[in-house]
């Protein structure tokens, strides 16, 4: 009878990469404070429906508070102009999509 290698990760399961490699974004510790999420549930109060969904004609419940311009691109963190609402989809299309985008250097 055949036997499984000796490795714990069996042949079916992807290779688990160490989390020092994995390249994210930078998160500012101000995601973390009591008054972003103030202002995160202010914001969706006040835009409950997702943007891009609603300029595509569909009605979708918003659940992130987006940066229109990125904090890392000069966008201001607090200005509450800044702020769109976003589902999850749109979001995480978005944040790829402004991946490759590099700061301006001075």
């Amino acid at each position: 009878m055949p036997t499984l290698p000796s490795s714990p990760r069996r042949p079916w399961q992807p290779k688990q990469v160490p989390k020092e490699y994995v390249a994210h974004a930078a998160r500012s510790p101000e995601y973390s404070t009591a008054r972003w999420q103030k202002a995160r549930k202010l914001h969706l109060s006040t835009e409950p429906c997702c943007r891009e969904c609603t300029k595509r004609g569909r009605t979708v419940v918003a659940t992130v508070v987006d940066h229109i311009l990125p904090v890392r691109l000069g966008g201001g963190f607090w200005d509450t102009r800044n702020y769109q609402s976003l589902c999850k989809p749109c979001h995480a299309r978005k944040s790829q999509s402004e991946r490759t985008i590099q700061p301006k250097q001075s």
